[in-house]
């Protein structure tokens, strides 16, 4: 079969010299485009679909359809009628699945246990071959997608999303409704639902507009018969692809200023610019080339004067929506107040480092240094899961030559300067979209969709002037040689004896380090964590807010003077976590240490400026006030934790601490915060034993740390009483009602770990299947473990516009229940493939450096130190009988359950006044 079905079109596209898998790229008979890719340290298989079609081939009169047929494909198919068949097969069998849709394309995966590749690709295949579109389906899941609309009413980009359509060319397909809802998707007089789905079906799902990518441990010549066998009989033909031939937005639309009001407080700016299509750039990366250089935030930039001048806290630059003829060119920046009040000058400033760079930026060395950058990171790319490499591929297919589906992304062959030259010219003040994001900005019209408030108007030609012209007292100018960009491009010799767990290097009793030099991931390349241990940053949320704050002012500092160091591949990041603080470094080994002694110094250093400290303070206090407020589900998942742990604050509670944090008060305190600390620290890498004895020296002498351990943070998780459940109820100026249900494990033994793995991986898609596509409560249901400080428990979560509380708590009780009732008739071989399953991903091997410092990371802060509880958990998981399940099922969700039930519901917001913790 297979010998007949594919055409001669085969061939090895390119990779990076350090990428271990195989890959042959081929085109079946049908015209499918094929990539194989054999990867024999792959733990599970996967596959991924692309196709060439998306919201934008929806018809007029049913936007949304293509987003509501990627529902439908779940819904059943001839040979697999019932909806759960394929995603409880996919479950069962240790695999995700997911799909999305986009303007002009539409994506599937899955992935799976390798043994059930085969089954799992024939119920797969069957989406694009012979779906079902059953009117009762059809029925049930456009109560989904109204769902999924009416969720994001409060959304904030959705809103300002639409307020782009709306301002964009009617006669563009961008401005159509991409999700779609119940009215939208209706049957229309001409035509049901179900027959624009078949035809939309009929039109777009063919060979020729579909990519296809089977990865996983089986050989290629498996992996080519397995993609014959079930995906040749894909019928050839469809539509002809209709690119858009209208521009995006008229002449009308260009040079004018757009005021969205938001519900949340906010105070951006979106400079966008109107460039051509860039699909075919792609080995050049010109628009990239762009954004790096006018999106440089070290000193002399654009970012670095806004800030000096006190008018924006931050600035990116090159984002915007893309397509087949189309790309906005964006400058997103995070205004302060004064920046809103001098919002000309700002503007003006934009244009200026615009002429800069017009002037002297085009220059072959800045592309040199961004294309050496790209190079070594294509040559030392992350190792990623099989799943997410299957979507990626079926993705670039579609967007790249064949020979260049791998490495599409990282080619930058040369400066080309025509093509620099023509999008500079586009970035005229004439040319330009202004949209302004503020609640006090003058509004006269409302979006159809969302209700977000807006006013669209030219700006004037005086303005327009002014804008084009230089602006008194400019410090701009371009980037200096990038001093972190790395010389050594391999890595550091391996020190004898080998260890494959960190050891710990010696040090001063308060700080504990911990070292390992990788064997398996030869790249030149390392983490270095920290946590921060500050006892006396958790005792109240003013204390906490002041860490926060801080954090927010060290970064402020470092993002300007350590922003060479993140374009030379070295990444950081410092956040607030439950007992203090942690720091985050990867990338690029070489220059870690010097960026490392750079941010402990700024760290310790508590000099800061007034207008920094209030712009930043002034935005944490609203972004405290707007979290959650609008994301019913995500909000009882903080009052969750808020609940039970020792250390967690609300968002609100945070914001309602912040007007008694003076200036004076936050310099009293800081001191006070840093006292008593300990740290731990984690050097993983290529880094042999002395860097790690240097790094553990610098830390100690940076920090002052004592040689005495002090009394650290206590990492306690409040009890439920067993048999008792707790209610707590709150409210959130949003449409959608919200229910979650915690179970509580009542020990922190291996075996209460590995009971409660078990149970998640057999409720979860059950849960799933009858409370979302059976009962269509809501579009967010489900159901996930989540251990709190080594505790672990089980949530369960159901978010609804319509369904009343009192219904959604009894239908997770009835759930429950039932579950219970059928678990014991569970039969043999589903109970070991369920045992499997969770041992695959327990015994999952680390597929890159970044996931296995992740992994260790967390060890360390669960005080795992011999770095073996998978190891632990595998063993019990095989050990328990499904007799104990059972017990233990009904024991922890009935009879003793120590849980927690957490509801949300709508109330009028008429302040914006913070809740007490």
């Amino acid at each position: 079969m297979s010998g007949t079905a594919v055409s001669d079109d085969h061939f090895r596209p390119e990779k990076s010299p350090y990428d271990h898998r195989d890959y042959k790229y081929l085109t079946l008979d049908n015209g499918l485009r094929v990539i194989l890719v054999h990867d024999e340290q792959a733990i599970h298989s996967a596959a991924a679909v692309g196709v060439n079609a998306g919201h934008f081939q929806d018809p007029e009169e049913m936007q949304g359809l293509a987003h509501f047929l990627e529902h439908m494909l779940f819904m059943g198919t001839a040979k697999y009628p019932q909806p759960s068949d394929y995603g409880d097969f996919i479950s069962q069998h240790g695999g995700h699945h997911n799909a999305w849709t986009g303007t002009e394309h539409t994506s599937f995966y899955f992935d799976i246990q390798p043994e059930y590749f085969s089954a799992a690709l024939d119920r797969f295949s069957q989406f694009f071959i012979a779906p079902l579109f059953e009117q009762k389906w059809i029925d049930k899941e456009l109560q989904a997608v109204e769902s999924e609309y009416r969720m994001k009413l409060t959304d904030e980009l959705r809103r300002l999303y639409q307020v782009h359509k709306e301002t964009a060319n009617p006669e563009h397909p961008f401005t159509k409704f991409s999700v779609g809802n119940a009215h939208t998707l209706a049957d229309s007089d001409q035509q049901t639902t179900a027959q624009r789905l078949r035809q939309f079906f009929s039109d777009w799902y063919k060979a020729e507009h579909l990519s296809l990518v089977l990865a996983g441990p089986q050989s290629l010549s498996e992996l080519q018969q397995l993609a014959t066998e079930w995906f040749s009989v894909i019928p050839e033909g469809g539509a002809e692809l209709n690119y858009p031939q209208v521009p995006l937005y008229t002449e009308q639309q260009l040079g004018v200023r757009i005021h969205v009001r938001p519900l949340k407080q906010a105070c951006r700016l979106i400079l966008s610019f109107p460039f051509p299509s860039i699909n075919d750039d792609y080995p050049y990366k010109t628009t990239s080339f762009l954004a790096h250089i006018l999106g440089y935030e070290g000193q002399g930039s654009i970012c670095a004067e806004l800030r000096q001048r006190g008018w924006a806290t931050a600035l990116s630059a090159g984002g915007g929506v893309s397509g087949s003829n189309f790309k906005d060119f964006n400058f997103n920046i995070q205004l302060t107040e004064n920046g809103l009040e001098q919002i000309d000058e700002v503007i003006c400033l934009i244009f200026n480092g615009i002429a800069l760079v017009k002037e002297h930026g085009l220059k072959k060395h800045y592309y040199a240094e961004r294309q050496q950058m790209i190079g070594l990171a294509f040559r030392f790319q992350e190792g990623i899961r099989t799943l997410d490499l299957a979507s990626q591929l079926a993705i670039n297919m579609l967007h790249y030559e064949p020979e260049h589906s791998i490495t599409g992304d990282y080619l930058m062959r040369n400066l080309n300067i025509d093509k620099a030259h023509e999008l500079l010219q586009v970035m005229q003040p004439e040319k330009a979209r202004v949209t302004l994001i503020h609640q006090s900005l003058p509004v006269n019209q409302t979006t159809e969709l969302y209700e977000t408030a807006y006013s669209i108007h030219d700006i004037d030609e005086e303005k327009l002037a002014y804008y084009a012209s230089p602006l008194e007292n400019s410090n701009l100018r371009l980037p200096p040689a990038n001093p972190f960009i790395p010389e050594r491009q391999n890595p550091l010799p391996l020190r004898e004896p080998v260890r494959h767990k960190p050891a710990l290097v010696p040090s001063v009793a308060s700080l504990q380090a911990w070292h390992l030099q990788d064997a398996q991931f030869r790249v030149p390349k390392g983490h270095l964590y920290l946590s921060l241990s500050l006892p006396h940053a958790t005792v109240r949320r003013s204390a906490f807010a002041c860490s926060r704050l801080w954090c927010e002012l060290v970064l402020d500092k470092l993002n300007e003077r350590c922003y060479d160091a993140e374009i030379a591949g070295i990444n950081f990041n410092l956040y607030p976590q439950q007992s203090g603080i942690s720091i985050h470094l990867s990338g690029f080994s070489e220059q870690q240490p010097a960026l490392l002694s750079r941010i402990l110094s700024e760290l310790t250093n508590f000099e800061f400026a007034e207008q920094h400290f209030n712009a930043i303070q002034h935005s944490l206090y609203h972004n405290w006030l707007a979290v959650n407020r609008h994301k019913p589900i995500n909000h009882l998942f903080t009052i969750l934790n808020q609940e039970l742990q020792r250390g967690c604050f609300t968002a609100q509670g945070l914001a309602s601490a912040m007007p008694e944090i003076t200036e004076d008060f936050f310099r009293q305190q800081l001191p006070i915060l840093f006292s008593d600390m300990n740290v731990r620290m984690l050097i993983h890498g290529d880094w042999p034993v002395e860097t790690a004895r240097h790094l553990t020296s610098l830390v100690t002498q940076k920090l002052r740390l004592k040689r005495q351990p002090a009394q650290g943070p206590l990492r306690e998780v409040r009890l439920l009483e067993p048999g008792k459940r707790e209610l707590n109820y709150s409210y959130l100026p949003h449409p959608d009602k919200a229910v979650a249900l915690f179970c509580q494990g009542q020990s922190q033994s291996v075996v209460e770990k590995a009971s409660f793995l078990l149970l998640n991986h057999l409720v979860s898609p059950g849960f799933f299947s009858q409370l979302r596509t059976e009962q269509q409560l809501g579009y967010m249901v489900g159901s996930s473990y989540v251990p709190m400080n080594g505790r672990p428990g089980l949530l369960f979560y159901v978010q609804s516009p319509h369904a009343e509380l009192a219904t959604m708590e009894s239908a997770i009780d009835q759930f429950i229940q039932q579950f219970c009732e059928q678990l014991p008739t569970l039969d043999n071989d589903s109970w070991e493939d369920a045992k499997q399953s969770v041992l695959t991903h327990l015994e999952d091997k680390d597929p890159s450096l970044r996931i296995r410092a992740q992994r260790l990371w967390t060890s360390i802060g669960i005080e795992d130190y011999n770095f073996d509880l998978a190891d632990k958990l595998a063993a019990e998981v095989s050990r328990i009988s499904l007799q104990q399940l059972v017990q233990f099922a009904v024991e922890r969700m009935l009879q003793s359950a120590s849980s927690m039930f957490l509801t949300c519901e709508p109330i009028k917001e008429t302040e914006d006044t913070p809740e007490d913790d």
